[in-house]
């Protein structure tokens, strides 16, 4: 009993030494102690009352303590540190500090000032770059409220996407994140990450994009917010990154397995909604597909050959259900509640079933009305429900001809009635009359923009038609909504090249839109010069951008416009004149109508006149100093006229006076006295030599591109002077210029960031030798190719070498290479996969055995001309194009080279890309060629007797027969 008595009473003292310790410490933290911030030599020190400090006080505090010379004491109580720090906690529990009156810390100033503020219960006003280094002294002081007010600011400004400051949040997000991640705050983190993904199409234009980490790309590009207008903008912006790595790491990764390392990153792109182009352009010549995704079909190996194939075949051959089980919790199409813009441009794939499918498969939660019947279109298949994405207002399908005009309007009406643009630019399946649609689907529709590209100007002075015919006239589906009172906010409108239009289809539209500021009806040959005149009139003093290039634009016409705009030049503001004129081809204008144009708009700033019969005369009545782009191409415009309008325009950045032969006169360069300009693409013939380029500025200004055509003269010393004058040049065209060896080589050595590179033409001697210049690296950046009637001694080891030296070539012409053979078509084939522009003219034998390589290999093409390249294609060439070419929209072809003396008119063409063919006919030859001359080959007297032009349009197929010779523009 004594034992336990005894160890009873060490008990009750040890309780009591406890409770007493407790008391002590509890009395001590009630008192204050002086905390000292920062450290370094300061001129004094001062003693604050942190109790006594409000919150505009401890503001005014961490904005002036970068300027402060003298150390800052704050006095503060110790229960207060105890509770909100555990570092406080700690020292003032376990280590000596804990019987100091006066505590140091040595830590960034303001951080621990805005630390202390929180600790105090006041609301921090974090800034961009304070978060990170609050956020890690907020953890290592563990102070739980700091770390709420950082996420709290994370998450406003980076959720919903709307950035509530000035500061540049994106230029700070990889350091927040990296902070977030050395210190464990997982929630900031993720708050980072979805940041980065709804705001990614803006981060993507900054430059330290490429120093974002590669675990918060990759949580980012995983978010099912990530937030793109298109699928290339995302591969441009992972490539660009992943470009900007080290080269050492790039070749180590390329080396490892495709699955490992940075190069993993690249297989979140989809490759099956990339624009076909742009990966046999972009992705085929320098990566292996197997780095952006594993095929599903078992393939060992993608390239430019299956490619077409496997973007293809889940899309466009596999039925409904396989759509339905594949795209489940997918994202397909990148559609978020964030959206504003969708770019789909040249991504032929897009179809009803893929919109309304990657739509459905969006886990967004949005309310997703449920529909048992197809109000719209009941004869149509029931779509599955799908949210709608009330912030997108720009919505793009370029180029997407397969989608049919019912589905995209009933997906328009279910996934954004709030739509603003709508871009439809060569969808020619589209009908005009889609705008009565519209009005039920996307009433608040600002622009719409239905032109396709015109090729055939069918006006006299242009085109000789000797007889049209309508061939195939397709049924007009007639939708089933309810006309309404139109698109009353609809402010810009295009139709160009829409050759269907009629003045009655265009007089509908006036008086459906009648809020209309910009319109584009170049093209439309069908127009009247009346029936323009009435629909100019509905709109008194309210264009701002007018074009009507190639149409009957005439009198009756530019009477209406000068009623359609503001005239009284001292009451109107330049934001309400009519700033675009384009008027090129509209040969019914006589010069007092042009004269009256130009008088009464002073506020142009792109004016168009190309082959009109514009004067001097009407130039000098322009009085206007706003012009940014002038077009005067083939007309009788003087030199001393271009000078006039150039003295008063110095902003001026595009000159077209291309085939305009007075220029030579009145000597251009003698009135423009050294003055400096900002051009920024020249194209210009007559007048132009290498004094009129010093005197107009062209050797300091911002010149990007040049076109020297007939009558112009240029030295090679000038050409070579190009790089000095701009590091950003990119295009030169030649044409008729004598241009020599030892120029071009020159030329070639110093532009070596060349985009475009055009000779036609030339006189001079050029040999193999520019050709092996290539080889120096100035054709790694060019995309376009044209050697016309240069280079006849070109053989097919030449090809060869600009297949290895030139690998991303989009655009290539090769005219008069009369030693090129089937070979050179088999290199083009199997080496520029990208390209989607080819011509090939008076090379006698590439087609001799047929030109079937060409279609398997360069299936990206969509402008394709072949004339007197050998008898060898067959007559089901325009058939077998259509089909094995799903991208082709252009076709020129000559009868000389068919082995059956003709070509098949082509069928079913409608819903393919096929939108104009144009097929050259010969004369025979005369007799007075014998067989001895024509012994090389059967071309030999054969002259152009007239041109078959085939076009397609919503209306049907459309025949004419043309007496000149057509070239795609």
């Amino acid at each position: 009993m004594a034992d336990r008595s005894h160890e009873v009473a060490l008990l009750e003292g040890e309780i009591m030494s406890s409770s007493v310790a407790a008391a002590a410490a509890a009395a001590a933290a009630s008192t204050p102690v002086l905390l000292e911030v920062g450290f370094g030599c300061c001129d004094g020190e001062k003693i604050i009352e942190a109790g006594t400090l409000s919150s505009e006080d401890w503001k005014g505090l961490v904005a002036e303590v970068e300027n402060l010379r003298i150390r800052l004491i704050f006095r503060v109580h110790k229960e207060l540190l105890v509770k909100q720090s555990t570092y406080f906690r700690s020292i003032f529990s376990n280590f000596r500090e804990a019987g100091y009156e006066r505590i140091t810390v040595e830590w960034d100033t303001p951080t621990i000032l805005m630390l202390l503020q929180c600790m105090h219960g006041f609301n921090l006003s974090l800034s961009s770059s304070m978060v990170a280094p609050v956020l890690q002294g907020a953890v290592f002081f563990g102070v739980e409220s700091a770390i709420s007010s950082c996420e709290e600011w994370v998450a406003s400004m980076f959720h919903t996407g709307s950035n509530q400051s000035n500061d540049n949040i994106l230029l700070c997000l990889p350091s927040i994140w990296t902070t977030a991640s050395d210190t464990g705050v997982t929630s900031i983190m993720e708050l980072c990450a979805k940041g980065l993904a709804i705001n990614f199409a803006e981060a993507v234009l900054w430059e330290g994009f490429v120093d974002i980490p590669f675990l918060l790309l990759w949580a980012c590009v995983d978010h099912p917010e990530l937030t793109v207008h298109s699928e290339m903008q995302l591969c441009n912006a992972l490539l660009r990154w992943y470009e900007n790595q080290t080269e050492e790491l790039q070749l180590a990764e390329l080396t490892r397995h495709p699955c490992e390392g940075y190069t993993s990153i690249l297989k979140k792109i989809q490759l099956s909604l990339l624009p076909i182009e742009f990966i046999l352009g972009r992705l085929v010549p320098k990566y292996p597909l197997e780095i952006f995704e594993v095929g599903t079909r078992g393939e060992e190996s993608l390239s430019g050959a299956n490619i077409l194939e496997y973007c293809f075949a889940s899309i466009l051959k596999s039925p409904l259900e396989f759509l339905q089980k594949s795209w489940v919790g997918k994202p397909a199409i990148r559609l978020t509640q964030h959206s504003q813009e969708v770019d789909l441009s040249g991504c032929q794939q897009v179809t009803g079933p893929l919109l309304f499918w990657s739509s459905a498969a969006c886990n967004l939660e949005l309310s997703k009305p449920s529909r048992i019947s197809n109000p719209l279109f009941p004869h149509k298949p029931l779509w599955p429900d799908i949210p709608c994405f009330e912030n997108l207002k720009t919505f793009t399908l370029s180029e997407c001809w397969r989608i049919q005009e019912e589905d995209l309007c009933e997906w328009l009406a279910a996934a954004c009635p709030k739509l603003l643009i709508l871009r439809l630019q060569d969808c020619s399946q589209i009908a005009i009359s889609i705008y009565i649609s519209l009005s039920a689907c996307c009433p608040l529709l600002e622009v719409l923009d239905l032109s396709v590209t015109e090729e055939i100007v069918e006006m006299k002075g242009a085109v000789t038609v000797q007889k049209s015919q309508i061939l195939v006239v397709y049924p007009v589906t007639h939708v089933l909504y309810n006309k309404s009172d139109g698109l009353p906010n609809l402010k810009e409108l295009s139709l160009r090249g829409r050759s269907e239009l009629s003045d009655g289809m265009l007089d509908s539209l006036g008086h459906k839109c009648p809020a209309l500021q910009a319109v584009d009806i170049s093209g439309c040959s069908q127009l009247t010069d009346s029936g323009i005149a009435t629909f100019l009139n509905l709109y008194p003093n309210c264009f701002k951008d007018f074009r009507a290039a190639g149409t009957s634009f005439g009198p009756a016409s530019s009477r209406a416009l000068l009623h359609a705009v503001p005239v009284d030049v001292a009451s109107i503001s330049k934001n309400h004149a009519l700033q675009t004129l384009d008027l090129d081809k509209c040969f019914g204008l006589e010069e007092k109508h042009l004269i009256q144009l130009l008088k009464y708009q002073p506020f142009l700033a792109h004016l168009s006149m190309a082959y009109t019969c514009v004067s001097d005369t009407a130039l000098f009545t322009f009085s206007g100093t706003d012009l940014l782009h002038l077009n005067l191409r083939e007309t009788q415009v003087s030199g001393r006229a271009v000078t006039h309008i150039m003295a008063k325009n110095s902003r001026l950045k595009v000159l077209n006076t291309r085939g305009c032969t007075q220029m030579a006169t009145n000597n251009l360069e003698l009135q423009c006295d050294g003055q400096s300009f900002l051009l920024e693409e020249v194209i210009m013939g007559w007048g132009l030599s290498d004094s009129s380029f010093k005197s107009m500025g062209l050797g300091s200004c911002r010149l990007q591109s040049l076109t020297v055509g007939v009558g112009g003269t240029v030295s090679n010393t000038t050409l070579r002077s190009l790089s000095h004058i701009s590091s950003t040049f990119k295009h030169i065209s030649l044409c008729f210029q004598v241009i020599s060896d030892e120029g071009m080589m020159s030329m070639l050595q110093e532009l070596k960031g060349l985009h475009t590179l055009e000779l036609q033409h030339c006189l001079g001697q050029i040999s193999r030798e520019s050709i092996r210049m290539f080889e120096g690296g100035c054709g790694l950046n060019l995309t376009c190719l044209r050697l016309e009637r240069v280079t006849p001694w070109m053989e097919d080891s030449d090809v060869l070498l600009l297949s290895s030296t030139c690998p991303g070539l989009c655009r290539l012409s090769f005219v008069g290479c009369q030693c090129l053979t089937s070979d050179s078509l088999k290199i083009i084939a199997s080496k520029w996969h990208g390209l989607y522009e080819l011509k090939l003219e008076d090379c006698y034998q590439i087609t001799m055995d047929g030109a079937s390589c060409l279609l398997l290999g360069c299936q990206a093409l969509q402008v394709l001309h072949l004339r007197h390249t050998g008898k060898g294609l067959p007559g089901s060439f325009i058939q077998d194009s259509s089909m094995h070419l799903p991208l082709l929209q252009k076709l020129a072809l000559d009868t000389c080279d068919s082995v059956e003396k003709f070509f098949n008119k082509p069928t079913n063409t409608r819903y393919s890309a096929l939108r104009v063919v144009q097929i050259a006919r010969c004369h025979q030859p005369s007799l007075f060629w014998s067989p001895s001359t024509r012994a090389n080959h059967h071309y030999f007297g054969q002259c152009h007797k007239d041109t078959i032009v085939l076009e397609w349009n919503t209306c049907g197929l459309k025949g004419r027969f043309v007496n000149e010779r057509l070239c795609f523009s």
